[in-house]
């Protein structure tokens, strides 16, 4: 009986998770796009059970588009940002290990921590100048717009 508790669990889990991934999945950001990409290995690392998915405020002003994520516990040597035409890729992982050993007793205790988050940026997105900086717990990620040529629509005789 113990182990139908626990599978039960197991699935109620599996099933609650399965609903924030749709979620996230279908929610927009600065347009159409989506937060968490449909595939792909960095959606698998989002998902997987060692990342976490980081808190995260985007907004978008006139002249930018800008992020803030909360990585807590991590150090800036941690992380690793891509920003590249189209997305924005975060990871961080801290890998902790605490070893004494004293008259035959010994301890070994292991920590880890992992973020991955990713978005989809608009094609207005000047990736080029990105900047980003780090501080208290907090990488805040600034993106400038760039014109775009406007669309004018043209009509065309049908022959």
């Amino acid at each position: 009986m113990v182990g139908s508790i626990w599978g039960e669990r197991y699935r109620m889990q599996k099933r609650l998770n399965s609903l924030f991934e749709d979620f996230f999945r279908s929610e927009p950001f600065f347009g159409s796009e989506r937060i968490l990409p449909a595939s792909g290995p960095l959606s698998l690392l989002a998902k997987s059970e060692t990342f976490d998915v980081p808190l995260t405020d985007l907004w978008e002003t006139k002249k930018e588009f800008r992020a803030e994520i909360d990585l807590p516990g991590i150090d800036k040597k941690d992380i690793l940002l891509n920003i590249k035409k189209g997305s924005v890729e975060v990871k961080a992982e801290k890998k902790h290990e605490k070893k004494e050993g004293e008259k035959g007793v010994h301890r070994l205790e292991r920590s880890y921590q992992g973020y991955c988050r990713s978005f989809s940026l608009p094609k207005n997105a000047e990736v080029e100048k990105a900047v980003a900086r780090y501080e208290n717990a907090v990488l805040k990620i600034s993106i400038p717009k760039k014109e775009l040529p406007e669309y004018k629509p043209k009509q065309i005789e049908i022959k």
